[in-house]
């Protein structure tokens, strides 16, 4: 898998860390590494290895062979299942990690192009189109 992390990503991450008073950095790269580590090892079990991980001021963006196919799902909801599966261990041990946790996992499953929902949204509506489809034709 090829990695490729841009110039902006460095800028913004410095720039967090010069800025970051309350301590949030740390705590919210642990959780979006965990959630694209979700997303990373779901998408092999389900014969869509990851072809490349771009890591830029806009965010993490996986590549892989997908098709729109409903089984996709479970790799696109991995991630924010991480993390919210994260925020609930954490929410008393590590408060701050489970705030990040929880705030990541949530933002992502908004339907919104880009999001992991958005693409759990266009997964679910093609089921429900196949489940209605008539057999035997």
């Amino acid at each position: 898998m090829r990695v490729r992390v841009t110039a902006g990503f460095w800028l913004l991450l410095g720039g967090f860390f010069l800025l970051d008073r309350r301590g949030l950095t740390l705590p919210f790269l642990l959780a979006a590494a965990l959630h694209e580590a979700g997303h990373l090892a779901v998408l092999p079990i389900l014969g869509l290895p990851p072809r490349s991980l771009e890591l830029s001021a806009a965010g993490a963006l996986i590549r892989a062979e997908l098709r729109g196919e409903p089984r996709e799902a479970w790799a696109l909801g991995a991630g924010p299942g991480v993390n919210l599966l994260l925020a609930a261990l954490f929410w008393r041990l590590w408060p701050m990690f489970g705030l990040c946790n929880l705030s990541l996992g949530l933002w992502n499953l908004l339907p919104l192009p880009g999001r992991d929902g958005w693409g759990l949204l266009q997964r679910i509506k093609s089921e429900k189109s196949l489940a209605k489809t008539p057999r035997g034709w």
